[in-house]
């Protein structure tokens, strides 16, 4: 009797801690039900249970989607950082990032056969557009490696006609994935987007990588002729040149080409894969054109065309002039380090809660500082404030770094928010993306090449005879 009653007792007991466990476990998850909505690195199973950043995923799939993701933007980001050594040597000179980005926006007409092509054959799969973009971004990349140094007289100037029709072939396939990427991935669990994110922050991060072991090679050597009528700049060489890190470009693009093959085809993710029917629920329950409309959704579309007009547009045009008064060097670690920024916020979004709209408007509120100190070295070169101390060298590099670290986060927010919306929503955030990076390249274009505003110095002086 007693044994049998301390049995029961125990068994009581153990039946009151399963109760309060299946309290506990049911208030966190409806907490997480509260927070899904808000985070892109939270999803459903098709059983219901809660998915979570490193929960019940495919190791192997998440290293799949971040290798495919790294070949998104990897041209666009590999050739930026190698500008410190290419404004050297092409004869754009300072202004050869402000040609470059419009190089890049004009591979926005990717979009217009993409949509074109979706009017005509409104029933094909997203995927062999993905695989005929990784290919071009590929073999545009392999071809610049040799051919960028080719040039051309366009209008009575020279122009590096070669390497800004390639970055044009290699930019197509960033262009592009805003609005072809993003809704395939529908196809698979929500947990996904979050490796795939930290696979475009990726195609910043190793190029930066690989541009601080390149080097930069240092100032000019001054050659002067007999008379000093004309001088020549010999710069000292890198580690490795430009043709080496473009190869190497090359080849992490064929790496992102056939790792989306493997998730496209690969048998073993079927069970990482949502229902078809569930696919084409998603697509068909997007949101429609009167919600698109809506203060939210419209203030939501100007914020991200307008972060994207900053930094694929007005940045990238400026920051020859705002970092090579301070030297070569600094430049280049303003380069690399920014660019390191882009996918370190994109894991903290992956990592981290989502801000509150009030914390995310403050940071872009302080963020005008740095960015407003960017922007007056630029005009104010070659001669900016404290362009010869330390203490200047190190404010223009950690306003770089801030500046790109901050609107990336802010970036990656929206896309976050824009997710509730489904596909539609992702395609009307990846529109807001490209109109906002054209607006924003056109114009810095015109104001470099002939507003006036900048000046780019001599790299050696003339001496007189």
């Amino acid at each position: 009797m007693s044994a049998g009653k301390r049995g029961g007792d125990g068994s009581d007991g153990g039946a009151g801690v399963l109760v309060a466990l299946h309290r506990t476990m049911s208030l966190v998850v409806d907490r997480l039900n509260e927070e899904k909505e808000r985070s892109p690195c939270l999803g459903d199973r098709p059983n219901g249970n809660i998915t979570m950043w490193g929960a019940q995923r495919r190791i192997l799939l998440d290293v799949l989607m971040a290798c495919w993701g790294l070949g998104t933007w990897l041209g666009v980001n590999g050739l930026y950082v190698q500008l410190p050594l290419l404004v050297e040597r092409l004869p754009e000179g300072w202004a050869l990032p402000s040609s470059m980005t419009v190089a890049i926006q004009l591979a926005n007409v990717g979009l217009i056969a993409y949509a074109v092509l979706r009017r005509l054959f409104p029933r094909a799969p997203d995927a062999p557009y993905i695989y005929i973009l990784l290919v071009i971004g590929t073999v545009a990349l392999y071809l610049n490696s040799f051919l960028y140094t080719e040039t051309a007289m366009i209008g009575g100037t020279e122009r590096s006609f070669s390497f800004l029709a390639l970055t044009f072939f290699a930019a197509l396939v960033g262009c592009t994935s805003s609005v072809l990427f993003y809704p395939y991935l529908r196809h698979f669990r929500d947990v996904y987007l979050a490796t795939y994110l930290v696979g475009e922050g990726l195609s910043g991060f190793i190029p930066s990588i690989l541009a601080l072991i390149q080097g930069i090679g240092g100032a000019p050597e001054c050659v002067y002729s007999p008379d000093n009528s004309t001088v020549t700049a010999i710069y000292p060489p890198a580690r490795f040149n430009s043709t080496v890190f473009l190869i190497l470009l090359g080849c992490l693009s064929a790496l992102s080409l056939v790792s989306f093959a493997f998730v496209d085809n690969c048998s073993a993710f079927l069970s990482e894969r949502v229902k078809e029917s569930e696919a084409a629920k998603e697509e068909e329950a997007t949101t429609e054109l009167e919600s698109i409309f809506q203060l939210k959704w419209v203030s939501v579309l100007v914020l991200m065309a307008f972060l994207n007009a900053l930094m694929n547009g007005a940045l990238p045009s400026v920051q020859t002039y705002s970092c090579m008064p301070y030297g070569t060097n600094i430049y280049h670690l303003a380069v690399t380090l920014g660019s390191m920024a882009n996918p370190a916020a994109c894991l903290a979004g992956v990592w981290l809660r989502p801000v509150s709209s009030r914390v995310l408007a403050a940071m872009l509120t302080f963020v005008l500082l740095p960015l407003g100190y960017i922007f007056a070295t630029a005009a104010l070169s070659p001669t900016p404030p404290l362009y010869s101390d330390t203490t200047g060298r190190v404010l223009v590099v950690l306003s770089w770094v801030a500046v790109s670290g901050l609107v990336s986060y802010a970036r990656m927010w929206v896309y976050g928010w824009a997710r509730r919306g489904g596909a539609g929503g992702m395609r009307a955030c990846g529109a807001a993306t490209q109109v906002g990076s054209a607006l924003g390249s056109l114009a810095f274009f015109f104001i470099v090449n002939y507003g006036n505003v900048f000046t780019q110095p001599d790299a050696c002086p003339t001496l007189s005879s």
